[in-house]
């Protein structure tokens, strides 16, 4: 017997608290919309798993250790392994701090809205397990993104830009296609939708500003809401997402605003209400869960990457930029923004490790689903190539889950340039997307 349990916690940070997203800083000024964690779990063949996601930019190393060390606690090891702990990935949200020794250091609203949010997760879970009832599962897949966008583009001289500007005359066409499938995992009890599960490439950066929000993927669970009227739970698990935003340069307008967010929750939601009446029935099936730590590699700095970043510090002005700091920046060469970039070479160069080990799950539902998890923000063909290779007719690919990592571009994308291959500290080489698609496929089959 099928069995499923959900709930939901709000985890929206005290103003002052800095947002995520941008590299200027934002302290929270107030909201449009409260953040969540979601969790939704599902029971088959006497195995229970689930998902955990909360509305962040991103789960920081802190963040996934101190909700391990709670979950484990409170509901042992085993339980802590059968669950896929992820962010949406909104852009205005709460910023933790990346390492032990800067969260010791925050102050004590960051320290707050961080145990808030991990007190919330636990008590999510607590109340899901409670609420486990018998059900039915039913699952699909539409292929249709419109939304979506590769944010990378070729340009006439042959190099490669992210976020090139609206009607940008020097476009050539985009870097790649990408994968555009929708899954729906949809829970029913007594008759009625009682939770979805979808799985949606895109990136959540529509709202902007210094206003707290869940950005689309909040717009998009209040319209299901309202069209099914219950406050039932509308997860969103973001599918490989990394060189994919909602900007359409073809277009002259603006697309930073909440009613951007609120347009794009809306059209993703339509879909997603159409395909209800289509999905197909799950039959209860014996449970697969993997886990497994993979090493990625990082980026390694040449003399000569290294030399230009010295040069860049020493010529280019020290002038602040007016409003936020964001990717385009970087290709229009803000000074701001090249300055920012440069001492990111350099402390790649001087403070980067070798590589980081991450952990990676796939849990099958029989041969009839499976999802995979993936860290940090992978570029979209790496959802795509696990897809192809899985023995199961649906796949859910969730990125930002289970362990911190950054962009993983394609190896191809570095030698054009583009903003996501830029050096960071801990930075991924250009090999880790053939890691991770190796690891993760021999994880799942």
């Amino acid at each position: 017997m099928l069995k499923f349990g959900y709930a939901q916690e709000i985890i929206t940070p005290p103003t002052g608290v800095k947002l995520s997203g941008y590299i200027n800083v934002r302290p929270n000024a107030g909201m449009y919309d409260d953040l969540m964690v979601k969790v939704i779990l599902l029971e088959s063949k006497g195995t229970c798993f689930g998902f955990v996601t909360f509305d962040l930019l991103k789960l920081v190393r802190p963040l996934f250790a101190a909700l391990k060390e709670a979950i484990v606690e409170k509901f042992g090891q085993d339980f802590h392994d059968r669950l896929i702990i992820s962010a949406t990935h909104t852009h205005t949200a709460s910023e933790f701090p990346i390492t032990e020794e800067e969260l010791a250091r925050a102050d004590d609203r960051t320290r707050y809205a961080f145990r808030q949010t991990v007190d919330a997760a636990v008590r999510a879970l607590e109340r899901a397990r409670m609420n486990l009832l018998p059900g039915e599962l039913e699952v699909g897949s539409v292929y249709n993104n419109p939304y979506g966008f590769v944010r990378r583009y070729w340009m006439k001289n042959g190099m490669i830009v992210t976020n090139p500007g609206w009607r940008n005359p020097e476009i050539d066409k985009p870097e790649s296609d990408f994968d555009r499938t929708i899954s729906i995992l949809a829970f029913k009890q007594n008759g009625r939708t009682a939770a979805l599960i979808c799985n949606i490439a895109n990136h959540g950066d529509t709202t902007g500003g210094n206003l707290v929000s869940a950005d689309w993927y909040g717009r998009f669970a209040q319209e299901i809401q309202h069209a099914l009227k219950s406050g039932l739970p509308v997860m969103v698990v973001d599918d490989a997402s990394g060189n994919i935003n909602h900007f359409d340069f073809r277009q002259d307008i603006c697309q930073t605003s909440p009613e951007e967010a609120v347009r794009i929750g809306r059209g993703y939601a339509a879909i997603v209400l159409e395909q209800l009446d289509r999905l197909e029935p799950v039959a209860e099936a014996a449970v697969e869960i993997r886990n497994r730590e993979i090493r990625i590699p990082h980026r390694k700095i040449s003399d000569e990457e290294y030399a230009e970043a010295k040069h860049t510090l020493a010529t280019v002005p020290d002038i602040p930029k007016n409003g936020d700091l964001e990717s385009q920046d970087l290709a229009n060469k803000v000074p701001a923004a090249l300055r920012f970039f440069a001492k990111c070479v350099i402390d790649c160069r001087e403070k980067s490790a070798p590589f980081h080990t991450a952990r990676i799950t796939s849990i099958k539902l029989g041969r009839e689903i499976a999802f995979v998890s993936l860290p940090g923000e992978p570029f979209n063909g790496i959802g795509a190539a696990i897809r192809r290779a899985s023995p199961c007719r649906y796949t859910f690919i969730i990125e930002l889950a289970q362990s911190f990592s950054r962009y993983v571009p394609m190896r191809e994308c570095f030698q054009y340039g583009g903003y996501e291959v830029q050096p960071r500290l801990d930075s991924v080489a250009p090999e880790a997307a053939e890691t991770m698609i190796r690891e993760s496929i021999e994880n799942l089959i």
